[in-house]
């Protein structure tokens, strides 16, 4: 617990986007999104998706997709249960983590680590930016350090 707690202590500390890997990964080509990988390479990260961007990933090997994206936030924003449906219509995992603007809690981190933990394929998550969604990621793999 200890480790996670200096994990966003240090994330917040940081700054967000500090660390962040600006290089261009296939679905920042194809989705215009900011994207970064974990140490596997198996997570991408970026801004806000639609529905027909679930099939664009699937085409390009994403097996899961993960939302950090709380609902509501913005008009234009598919709903965490039309992107779960459309997710699982095309055979993709889907889970909903979601991250306040305000911050990350030791929930999400847990989430995460289980997700990154249980699924062996090719991840997606995402969020407005992709900025929460990357330090998402980042705070579950130096927590399991």
């Amino acid at each position: 617990m200890w480790k996670i707690a200096a994990c966003l202590v240090l994330l917040i500390a940081a700054g967000s986007g500090v660390w962040w890997d600006k290089s261009v990964s296939q679905n920042q080509l194809i989705l215009g999104t900011h994207a970064m990988s974990d140490e596997s390479g198996r997570l991408s990260v970026g801004g806000q998706i639609q529905i027909a961007d679930l099939a664009t990933l699937k085409d390009r090997g994403i097996e899961v997709i993960i939302n950090n994206r709380p609902d509501g936030e913005a008009a234009d924003q598919p709903s965490n249960e039309d992107m779960a449906a459309a997710a699982g219509a095309l055979g993709l995992a889907y889970y909903y983590i979601p991250v306040s603007p305000r911050g990350l809690t030791e929930d999400n981190v847990l989430a995460m680590q289980t997700v990154l933990r249980e699924e062996d394929g090719a991840m997606f998550a995402y969020c407005r930016s992709g900025n929460r969604s990357g330090i998402l990621l980042q705070a579950a793999v130096e927590a399991n350090r």
